[in-house]
């Protein structure tokens, strides 16, 4: 839904799938030339997995923003891992998005 939303807003989404590996996440942002990079996490049990990606594109030296979202994911979830930003459901999440690009 948050894909489908964004792509209305005139960004261009590209989906890389689910239960992906964090280099995977830093390769499609360098070969996309990313500008904002968004993990959803539905279970707690995933939800971890959303700091390594973080890590890996802080560690990959990208400037893309990442933005977390999910059912089980809280600002202050996103706080603790270092996301640039997070977004509790589809239409606040295109309003973060442009926040996030634009500054």
């Amino acid at each position: 839904i948050v894909g489908t939303m964004l792509e209305g807003a005139g960004f261009m989404v590209t989906d890389i799938g689910v239960d992906v590996d964090p280099d995977k996440f830093v390769e499609a942002a360098k070969e996309n030339n990313a500008d904002l990079i968004g993990v959803s996490a539905l279970l707690t049990t995933t939800m971890m997995g959303m700091e390594d990606v973080i890590q890996a594109v802080k560690g990959a030296g990208l400037k893309a923003k990442v933005m977390i979202g999910g059912a089980s994911v809280t600002q202050e979830f996103a706080d603790k891992i270092g996301a640039d930003g997070y977004a509790p459901d589809a239409p606040s999440a295109v309003g973060k998005a442009k926040e996030l690009v634009k500054g």
